[in-house]
């Protein structure tokens, strides 16, 4: 078993204000664009440290350069641009809705930069990461492509494009965080079709659905051509848990949720890790949080991961 990390990390914490103030300074014109990516590049390196320090064994960069998940690819992207806040499903927090008013295009290289950094400072395996194509295309605003298939296969597209720039950057495990197919079972076949265009870029792709149930569409996930699957078992009332079993994928399980304060105890964590292995070989279960920690004070976040690589060693250690 390895534990990992999802999506964004608090980008805030009660000891580092430096990225606070960078980002105020920015908006009176006190610094540059480039002063400020130097703030976001030291912050970083402080997550990713802090991250491994907690023992987790597969990190990202925390995302910390991240607006919100479209940004680093609506900013970039040509025939893409970012328009008004709209709630991200049911959080407390806001994403600018990508607009599309042209083909969709890319170099491929919109995040390299960014995991060849986190690449460069972290002491553990670092994976990165990208919004999933179905999440990308139903949140979107588009007045160019004339179907939600077409839009889809077009934002796919893209992301193979950047999906082999970061194979090329070292990428050995890219997440794909689409909570459109667990939120819009309607859509699974859909998925599935921007899926196997995606497979074919050469990376290993961890598919992360979260918030929602994957109930209604866990069987048609066994057959995606992915090798991750990431089954939110958490957030709300689920029995995935007892149907992993009909996964071929190595099982990334949210074992702590990443949008409740509460912080789970590590037997409770252990008897979430002894179940999913009923069912799942052990070197075909991750453990990880439910989605990104940002929803949660940074002190909050810590002790989360804690518990997380805690219940880990404990249950590894039983079983040894």
């Amino acid at each position: 078993m390895k534990t990992t990390v999802i999506g964004a990390y608090p980008k805030i914490s009660d000891e580092h204000q430096e990225l606070r103030r960078a980002l105020h300074q920015l908006d009176r014109d006190e610094i540059t664009e480039h002063d400020l990516a130097l703030v976001q590049d030291e912050r970083t390196r402080q997550v990713i440290k802090e991250i491994e320090d907690t023992g987790v064994d597969v990190v990202n960069d925390g995302q910390i350069r991240w607006d919100d998940l479209f940004a680093p690819l609506a900013n970039p992207w040509f025939g893409v641009t970012r328009g008004a806040l709209e709630r991200f499903y049911d959080n407390n927090t806001y994403y600018r809705i990508p607009v599309v008013s042209a083909p969709i295009a890319t170099d491929g290289k919109s995040l390299v930069r960014d995991f060849t950094f986190a690449k460069g400072v972290a002491r553990h395996e670092v994976k990165a990461a990208l919004c999933g194509p179905l999440t990308f295309a139903l949140l979107a605003d588009d007045s160019y492509y004339s179907t939600l298939r077409e839009r889809t296969l077009a934002v796919a597209d893209a992301l193979a494009s950047e999906l082999r720039g970061l194979h090329a950057a070292g990428a050995t495990l890219v997440d794909l965080e689409d909570p459109a197919v667990v939120a819009s079972p309607d859509n699974i076949a859909l998925a599935r079709e921007a899926y196997d265009l995606l497979s074919r870029s050469g990376v290993p792709i961890a598919l992360q659905a979260y918030f929602f149930p994957a109930d209604r569409v866990i069987d048609a996930l066994a057959d995606f051509p992915v090798a991750q699957v990431g089954i939110d078992v958490r957030s709300r009332p689920t029995k995935a848990l007892d149907r992993l079993r009909g996964l071929s994928q190595t099982v990334v399980l949210g074992v702590v949720d990443a949008r409740n304060t509460r912080v789970e105890s590590e037997r409770e964590v252990a008897d979430l890790i002894d179940a999913a292995l009923r069912s799942v070989p052990a070197d075909r279960l991750w453990l990880a949080p439910t989605t990104g920690l940002e929803y949660l004070p940074h002190d909050v976040a810590v002790r989360k991961l804690g518990v997380l690589t805690a219940a880990a060693r404990a249950v590894a250690g039983v079983r040894v």
